[in-house]
């Protein structure tokens, strides 16, 4: 039955939406779709990341390495800087595409995008400022005064490509509004073929660092602009308009980019900042270390990004529309799937962890058995909260996330700290996993309970 149900599901043509089933039916085959063209997304961009480590680890050595690993892990730390524009404007479009009015359609998205085109302009210029003054020989230790040349010549690359980022990010984020990521994915995979052939001509250079953000980043980040061709022929961009939008659609996205602003921030500040936190306390060496863990681990939490992304905007479709019986039913099979995945990949890869490590730096990293079982477990948490968070997210929970964010980083951050400094990576993951644990089934299980049930029960 239920690979008869999945074949349904596995077509391109529309399903009539004139009723809930109907309606039900689309939503899931818009999702599959996306599903299936992350695939491709997904898999080239896994290979682009283990031809990274491959190709650039045997001439960087573990210091440039490290170094390199902590500037890209900026892209994660900073990512708030869109001050959640992004994510208000997926939603936005997903209100705006349930009623139907295709000028008030163009009207978000023509005005969301100029929005974060500004937001961006002004972002690079703020970075490049910060850059000429911040001490990064103190925030990333190196043993080489040309390392740390490097460093600064790399963060300034940075600046102007994360500044660029907002705005392509937006791009992909309207078409996952339109609940169509596939197109977003398939223009995606172009650009990580394209990325990938330019990371190995510049490793056969052996290319600097700044070189190698280019390569790869950078290029990433261009394929997007391809999405505006799309959204150009569909008449939903329209610059003689641009101001007018971007005026009108202030006020819906800077109230709802105002909560996704503080979880974002939240967000960097429990996870995102450890590869900064790493580098400052134990060196860039490390961080070479936690990053190939992070790595592995990927072909954990990848998979299963891609089956429960498209469900956020599913999610603010149903909500929309009312539908409380597809956003429980959903849920349910989310979380079942997501554990299930984890649990049984992620013990997998543990158990294999030492040889593939081994087989992937050439032997010149030596990584913990313990640090991997502690990530594997974090894993497993983290999944689970990305999973439940797309219906937090759909539903327009948003407030309340936010408070539970906060709480948990003001906890996290000093605990960090205290933790590495005393018992390393090792201490540091698994005090966290466990704070993330009891923080989280607190306030959503009991704090919240109330709230949640009537978003999701009949």
């Amino acid at each position: 039955m239920n690979i008869l149900r999945v074949k349904k599901l596995l077509t391109l043509k529309s399903f009539d939406t004139s009723s809930e089933a109907g309606r039900s039916d689309e939503r899931y085959r818009l999702a599959a779709l996306s599903i299936l063209s992350s695939l491709s997304y997904r898999g080239t961009a896994m290979i682009v990341m283990v031809l990274t480590v491959t190709l650039t680890i045997p001439y960087l050595g573990a210091e440039r390495f490290g170094v390199w690993m902590t500037v890209a892990s900026f892209t994660a730390m900073l990512s708030f800087l869109d001050l959640g524009v992004g994510n208000a404007l997926a939603n936005r479009v997903s209100q705006v595409a349930a009623n139907g009015n295709q000028w008030e359609l163009r009207q978000a998205i023509n005005g969301g995008l100029g929005f974060l085109f500004v937001i961006g302009c002004l972002i690079s210029i703020l970075l490049l400022g910060l850059c000429s003054i911040l001490p990064w020989d103190k925030l990333i230790k190196v043993q080489q005064l040309e390392t740390s040349a490097e460093v600064k010549n790399a963060v300034n690359i940075f600046s102007i490509l994360f500044g660029f980022s907002i705005f392509s990010n937006g791009i992909q984020r309207i078409f996952a509004g339109l609940q169509q990521a596939f197109f977003s994915n398939a223009v995606s995979t172009v650009g990580s073929i394209v990325s990938l052939l330019f990371l190995w001509w510049a490793t056969k250079l052996e290319a600097n660092i700044p070189y190698l953000l280019i390569s790869t980043l950078g290029v990433q980040l261009l394929s997007n602009l391809g999405l505006l061709i799309i959204l150009k022929k569909r008449n939903l961009i329209a610059i003689r308009f641009l101001a007018r939008d971007i005026k009108f659609e202030l006020k819906h996205l800077c109230h709802a980019g105002a909560l996704f602003f503080i979880l974002q921030i939240g967000t960097i500040i429990g996870w995102g900042a450890d590869s900064i936190i790493i580098a400052s306390t134990l060196g860039a060496s490390q961080v070479a270390v936690y990053s190939i863990v992070q790595r592995l681990y990927l072909f954990i939490s990848q998979p299963l990004s891609m089956m429960n992304g498209p469900l956020w905007n599913a999610y603010a479709d149903a909500h929309a529309r009312g539908d409380k019986k597809f956003i429980k039913n959903t849920l349910k099979k989310s979380l079942f799937l997501t554990i299930t995945f984890s649990i049984f990949g992620g013990g997998v890869l543990f158990l294999f962890s030492n040889k593939l490590i081994e087989v992937w730096t050439h032997g010149d990293l030596e990584v913990p058995p313990t640090f991997v079982f502690v990530f594997f477990v974090w894993t497993v948490c983290e999944t689970l909260g990305s999973a439940f968070a797309m219906m937090l997210n759909g539903c327009g929970v948003i407030r309340e996330q936010v408070i539970t964010v906060v709480v948990l980083t003001t906890i996290a951050l000093p605990l960090k700290l205290i933790v590495i400094n005393h018992f390393g990576m090792i201490g540091m993951q698994a005090t966290y996993a466990i704070l993330y644990c009891v923080i989280v089934l607190f306030f959503y299980g009991y704090f919240f309970r109330d709230t949640l049930m009537k978003r999701i029960e009949q």
